[in-house]
């Protein structure tokens, strides 16, 4: 509620005889518009600003898909293919098309922004209808200038006076008040009292009441609008917002904290095992929870028969649920390149699903590396950069490359030194890559753009415990990884992968798994997530040593967004039994001389020699232990004492006053009965 001064001691044009029966504190219709236009001011200025500015210069979704900088700051090297610069290129034109600034959510903000600017000006309209206080100025008042002398005021007061006379004027009642108005003039320029309270306090008459509104217009105290307004506070207070929250909190408990519905998370945890590999995730994919909510079309079933029949699926359906066999039709037909066989419709169907994709397979992996399943971990990373890359679980990595297509494949593995992976293919030089491949210039220039950007690069790790020689079972021991990105220069981070099949723009992240070597089921012993992409990073990882003797683990480097570039290093570690070493603890002069310092307590306590034995230490600690909770027990009771107290003071007096009165009146009540008794013993002594 919003409060604020009307007048104090201000001068109105006319007096009436109910003026004494306005209210100190009441609802004033100008407070509140004033109140109006400064709220919508407040959110229409800066919302309008955001808007013109995004439909004038819309860099704000080219920003947020495809940053300059890093984080850290650092310059983000993007990937200068065709296919990746036509996929910026195209979510540039989009920012700047005027359709898509003309969208329904474009159309709907600026209808409402047209709506408060147009009741900022319909309350600005209205207030300027209102008169503002009229401050007492005798000057004007009289219609003399302000540096008129005495008998020019004399003057002209007496000219006013017999035009404005109430004698003259029998049926002008304004007439009057005109004249008490000359006349307070008069007497606030000639008279010393009333000069000297029109000087300091504005008002011949002297210091006024200051008046105070509430700023909320006046028919909300109209007894015709009171059924109204209750039923708007009702359905506002009672309805709308109850249902406001209760609508947020039924959406945002379905999602967990990481963005992936409870639905799916419980779908995952319960099919997915240690058997689990790449060619089970189109499936689970299609069937979690947020694929599910897509829209099953009926026109659709033609299109998706004829895609069904050209894709390739490497396990036997398990659900038959419509939206489920769609959904798994559509990933097939992506990791198998099959776009061109999709109907605009479908296709943006694909990108949806796609979309859920980087959350739904993260929380794949996360429920593998819980349960240590580095089998099912590292299956469910494949798949990811199946989908990533549009690769099929069978497909050969070099089909990252850009146009690459099955002849060039041909090509390598039949060269004199057969290429089969992406690493080879990589280290290649330019002049053997042309040769190799037989490509065009211009497909050439993509080819060493792909090159330059995926580049080489360099983990190192090794074991320690920190502060010690030596490693002894019961350490916590800390593995720590350095990787290096060769391919950059400094002050640059790596942009976004290589992905023209991938609708959103995608990072690069690192899995970083120890594990135990030489077991059979690859327990994870650890694993990190990097999803940083600077330069040169580094990671640790840590685990407890529990056993004795020569160790063997394994790190294993994942990348998500490109297969082939995982780097695995075996690490070896000699573990000495506790009963082999003897370890000192190094004492340093400082903490030596904090041994012979008292401590806290017994700097309550008053010990501060430290001559006491333990038992004496222990007594006055039970002894202080008591006494604390003595002085607990009587705060608290005292504490409730002054809250009944405070509570019922009302009654308390009341109930004083009660029997005040009931012992007066009997008081009386006595006093009149011997007064009686003494006029009749009186009387009797009188005859």
């Amino acid at each position: 509620m919003v409060v604020g001064a009307l007048r104090s001691g201000g001068f109105r044009d006319s007096f009436t005889k109910d003026d004494a029966k306005d209210d100190i504190l009441g609802y004033d219709d100008t407070a509140f518009y004033y109140f109006v236009i400064s709220v919508l001011t407040c959110v229409a200025l800066p919302w309008t600003i955001s808007v013109v500015t995004s439909v004038f210069k819309p860099r704000q979704d080219l920003e947020k898909d495809f940053p300059e900088k890093s984080p850290e700051g650092t310059k983000l090297r993007y990937c200068a293919t065709a296919a990746m610069a036509e996929k910026v290129q195209d979510v540039r034109k989009a920012a700047r098309s005027f359709t898509k600034r003309t969208a329904l959510s474009c159309l709907i903000k600026a209808s409402v922004l047209c709506l408060i600017w147009a009741g900022i000006f319909s309350t600005g309209m209205e207030l300027s209808q209102h008169k503002e206080i009229k401050k007492f100025d005798p000057f004007d008042i009289l219609e003399v200038a302000p540096t008129a002398n005495g008998p020019q005021i004399k003057r002209a007061y007496r000219k006013l006076s017999l035009v404005y006379h109430p004698d003259k004027n029998p049926d002008d009642p304004m007439a009057a008040s005109r004249f008490i108005q000359i006349t307070k003039a008069y007497q606030a320029l000639t008279d010393e009292n009333s000069k000297r309270n029109w000087e300091k306090y504005g008002n011949p008459d002297g210091p006024g009441t200051t008046k105070v509104g509430i700023g909320l217009p006046r028919f909300l105290l109209q007894k015709e609008h009171n059924f109204m307004i209750l039923t708007a506070f009702f359905v506002v207070l009672i309805v709308m917002v109850p249902m406001t929250f209760i609508c947020y909190y039924q959406n945002s408990k379905n999602y967990a904290a990481n963005g992936v519905m409870i639905e799916t998370l419980q779908f995952l945890g319960y099919y997915i095992n240690e058997a689990t590999r790449a060619k089970n995730g189109p499936e689970l994919l299609a069937a979690c929870a947020e694929s599910r909510c897509m829209i099953a079309r009926p026109s659709d079933n033609a299109h998706i028969k004829q895609l069904a029949g050209q894709v390739v699926e490497h396990k036997k359906r398990v659900f038959t649920l419509p939206i489920v066999m769609k959904n798994q039709f559509l990933v097939w037909a992506h990791m198998q390149r099959r776009h061109h066989l999709m109907t605009p419709e479908l296709r943006q169907d694909l990108d949806e699903l796609l979309g859920h994709s980087i959350k739904v397979t993260q929380a794949m992996i996360e429920i593998a590396c819980m349960r240590e399943w580095f089998a099912t971990a590292q299956a469910m990373i494949d798949y990811r950069r199946c989908l990533v890359q549009a690769l099929d679980v069978k497909s050969s990595q070099l089909l990252q490359i850009p146009h690459f297509k099955e002849e060039h494949l041909e090509l390598c593995r039949t060269a004199k030194e057969p290429i089969t992976t992406l690493p080879e293919f990589l280290a290649m030089d330019a002049p053997a890559r042309k040769a190799l491949t037989k490509l065009n210039p211009e497909e050439l220039l993509d080819v060493e753009a792909f090159c330059s950007h995926v580049g080489d690069r360099v983990i190192k790790a090794h074991i320690e415990v920190e502060d010690e020689g030596e490693i002894v079972v019961g350490d916590v021991a800390t593995v720590t990884v350095q990787m290096f990105w060769k391919h950059l220069q400094k002050g640059e981070a790596q942009g976004p992968a290589h992905a023209p099949y991938f609708p959103e723009p995608k990072f690069e992240e690192w899995w970083l798994f120890l594990v135990e070597a030489g077991s059979s089921s690859s327990r994870i012993v650890h694993f990190e997530r990097v999803l940083d992409t600077e330069r040169m990073l580094e990671e640790q990882l840590r685990f407890q040593v529990t056993k004795a003797g020569e160790n063997k683990l394994v790190l294993h480097a994942m990348c998500d967004s490109y297969a082939g570039l995982d780097q695995r290093i075996e690490l070896t570690y000699t573990a000495r039994a506790e009963d082999e070493v003897e370890r000192k603890m190094p004492l340093f002069e400082d903490d030596e001389d904090l041994d012979t310092c008292p401590t806290l307590f017994q700097q309550w306590m008053g010990d501060l020699q430290g001559d006491e034995s333990e038992e004496e230490a222990w007594i006055c600690l039970r002894l202080f232990s008591v006494l604390l909770l003595l002085y607990g027990c009587w705060f608290c009771c005292f504490f409730v004492f002054c809250l009944c107290y405070f509570l019922h003071p009302k009654q308390l007096q009341g109930r004083g006053r009660g029997r005040g009165r009931r012992g007066g009146r009997q008081h009386r009540r006595g006093q009149n009965n011997a007064q009686s008794e003494a006029e009749q013993h009186t009387t009797y002594n009188n005859k």
